[in-house]
């Protein structure tokens, strides 16, 4: 370390700490340079960073895990296998800044198709093509209408309320129920994490999709974030405890010490902000809280299966399961043998179901899944030679998977939620994005409008 820089690390420890006393040294560093500390090494962050770090500022990236790209975490634990355990797809590939960005990086992609799929019954037969229709027209069409019935007085409720009142077991027989209950859970829950029961009637679907298909990594989303990060200076195994803020500066105090900055970039997950940490001093205003209250936070997560050899027809992409309880082992992804040449599956749980899970051990969860499988495949399937899970719900570092439409909430809380205060703190992440919310893509967006906010001033 050079002295001159040496010098400016015991400046910028002494300041954080004055700063306990007297708030008004939080500007010490201002007197020789903008500095940004960013809070969150997943793509938000690193976007941002990425960002501001091109337009010649100095930044600091804190992070608290062990790794990069935060909800975007590629597993290298198979060398022959790489698999994704947080985000998988680019959702819709045309004009997605996520594809220019993977085009730089020379990513591998490939597009899937949802309606490339195989739909099992309860008892592990393949659907008829009258109850498929039944499932795909007659009950999404009334789910639909019955949303639409219930959005037109303008009052939010649970769309698990409103929905249970006209599918239940007083009007529909017990396999229609199973229907019933594979549809929301695939549909709806899978799909923005949330219970029904917890999930907006107004705005639990409102987002602005990109047009195109869906595209997968088969050597790992990893690239993304590897290649923002080319180049900044981040450091790992820091946990953020405090955020000292004035009109003045920053200071953000971490399990590794303390650090001064002109501005912060609050990229937490929502799931870390619903936990009340870090302890924000002052408090943050009354808006910000009330959205970080009412928007949700919800789980998905993944369970892949490694086989010595393939028993399920790999010409689908999706091998869905009408399953008797609701939830489970519902939506498979069956087509990595065809992709990569590999005897993958991949299972999701979502909302309920995807919770309760995380309190079993890895054996009994496969197990639970081996059990599904053999109803669908028969007793005579092999075991699994190698699995790899997920707990998001669980996990410290981002306490979900990404977050929803919270019963009283709407875009208005996710736009609170990214507003900066003082212009000292910014806030980016798929949670503040109100166009893209829930998504990679949206983060990245977000990651770039807090950097394009602070180089407007």
């Amino acid at each position: 370390m050079k002295r001159r820089d040496f010098l400016r690390s015991l400046t910028l420890l002494s300041a954080a700490i004055a700063c306990q006393a007297a708030p008004d040294c939080l500007s010490a560093t201002r007197r020789r340079g903008e500095h940004i500390v960013v809070v969150g090494a997943g793509m938000a962050g690193l976007a941002a960073a990425n960002r501001l770090a091109e337009a010649g500022l100095s930044v600091t990236v804190l992070e608290s895990r062990d790794r990069i790209g935060g909800r975007v975490w590629t597993s290298r634990l198979w060398p022959d296998a790489p698999v994704d355990l947080g985000a998988s797809w680019i959702h819709g590939i045309k004009d997605n800044p996520l594809t220019r960005l993977a085009d730089t990086a020379g990513a591998r992609r490939i597009t899937t198709d949802y309606d490339n799929a195989i739909t099992y019954d309860t008892r592990g037969g393949e659907v008829s093509p009258a109850f498929e229709r039944y499932i795909n027209q007659t009950l999404a069409t009334a789910i639909d209408r019955a949303i639409a019935r219930a959005r037109r007085n303008g009052q939010d409720a649970s769309l698990g309320a409103v929905l249970n009142k006209h599918f239940n077991a007083a009007t529909l027989t017990p396999r229609q129920q199973d229907a019933y209950n594979f549809y929301v859970n695939s549909t709806v829950e899978h799909e923005y994490s949330g219970d029904i029961a917890a999930l907006s009637l107004q705005s639990f679907d409102d987002s602005d999709d990109f047009g195109g298909k869906d595209a997968l990594f088969p050597d790992g989303y990893d690239a993304l974030p590897n290649t923002l990060a080319t180049g900044l200076d981040i450091r790992t195994h820091h946990a953020v405890t405090a955020v000292r803020y004035n009109n003045r500066g920053v200071v953000i105090s971490t399990s590794a010490g303390d650090f001064a900055a002109d501005r912060a970039i609050i990229t937490l997950p929502l799931g870390i902000l619903k936990s009340d940490t870090p302890a924000f001093m002052p408090a943050l205003p009354a808006a910000k809280r009330q959205a970080i209250q009412l928007l949700g936070m919800g789980v998905l997560n993944k369970t892949w299966l490694r086989f010595p050899e393939a028993f399920w027809p790999g010409r689908y992409d999706w091998l869905e399961y009408v399953s008797a309880e609701k939830g489970r082992w519902c939506e498979w992804i069956g087509g990595f043998e065809r992709y990569a040449g590999l005897p993958l599956l991949l299972g999701f749980n979502a909302a309920g179901f995807g919770r309760e899970i995380e309190d079993w051990s890895d054996r009994d969860i496969v197990a639970s899944a081996m059990q599904t499988l053999r109803i669908i495949h028969g007793r005579d399937i092999p075991d699994p030679t190698g699995w790899q899970l997920t707990r998001w719900g669980s996990d410290p570092h981002a306490l979900g998977s990404y977050s929803f439409y919270g019963t009283g909430s709407q875009r208005k809380q996710r736009q609170q939620l990214g507003m900066p205060i003082l212009n000292r703190l910014f806030f980016a992440g798929e949670a503040t994005s109100p166009e893209s919310p829930s998504t990679v893509h949206g983060a990245y967006l977000t990651g770039r409008r807090a950097a394009a906010q602070i180089l407007a001033l």
